[in-house]
């Protein structure tokens, strides 16, 4: 077939442009800033995937994956903070934010995975929402443990600040502060309980939730003493706890 001129050149300007609508629609919102890459993988919405190494640029819409042993962390345009766990999934929809009035909005989707989310510098935290399988969340200045299973189970622990969470699709909310940790299961229903102790440092993004993404099913967050794998990531933290499992075990046996 003889090839009209001009036909490349065409097909090239309509390539360009269609590349140009995309990066247009997917604005930057920030940055991966986890040095040691580990294998994390971004794969924005015309479906190229990218090595999230250091200072890596994230954009909108941008689906994160992290496999056994990957795991990264992020920091958006307000420097809110987001660690992915080993073996997670969150969707960035969306992060708009005006340095000049620190206001802003932003969309997070939590997949599948354990995740440590800390706001920045945003005044307008009730436009931040975050989003598992199973709850809908809108912060109030936060510092958050997130663990979701492939079923849906969500559970977020609040360590600071407070979150307004409506569970699936319902539309009353329930405020869950500081201390406290929410449970929501695929049926919907909730169960709130301390939350899970955490020592470390809160201007980092700590290694600490990889260490439960690997649990099967997520314990409660004040500790199953039932669950020999949980009890030895709280023992160090939980010293009273064994101390009263050593009381009602010898209750037992005089009780025998």
């Amino acid at each position: 077939m003889r090839r009209l001129p001009g036909t490349s050149v065409g097909f090239a300007a309509a390539a360009a442009l269609l590349w140009s609508s995309a990066a247009m629609a997917e604005p930057e919102i920030g940055a991966v800033i986890q040095q040691d890459y580990s294998g994390a993988v971004g794969t924005r919405t015309a479906g190229q995937s990218e090595d999230l190494v250091y200072s890596q640029t994230l954009f909108a819409e941008e689906r994160v994956d992290t496999s056994e042993a990957a795991s990264t962390s992020l920091q958006f345009l307000d420097k809110t903070s987001l660690y992915v766990g080993n073996r997670s999934s969150v969707v960035l929809d969306r992060f708009i934010y005006d340095p000049s009035t620190q206001h802003g909005e932003a969309a997070i989707n939590f997949t599948k995975g354990a995740f440590r989310f800390i706001t920045g510098n945003i005044k307008s935290k009730e436009a931040v929402n975050l989003n598992t399988p199973t709850a809908s969340m809108v912060i109030r200045g936060t510092h958050l443990l997130i663990f979701v299973l492939a079923d849906g189970t969500s559970e977020i622990n609040v360590l600071e600040g407070a979150i307004d969470l409506t569970p699936c699709e319902t539309t009353e909310s329930q405020r869950v502060n500081a201390g406290q940790a929410i449970t929501i299961t695929p049926s919907c229903d909730t169960a709130l309980s301390v939350a899970r102790p955490d020592t470390q440092r809160a201007d980092l993004i700590p290694q600490w939730p990889t260490d439960l993404a690997a649990i099967e099913e997520v314990a409660p967050a004040d500790g199953d003493e039932d669950d020999d794998e949980v009890d030895g990531i709280y023992d160090d933290e939980e010293g009273g706890k064994s101390h009263e499992r050593n009381e009602r075990e010898d209750k037992r046996n005089t009780d025998g």
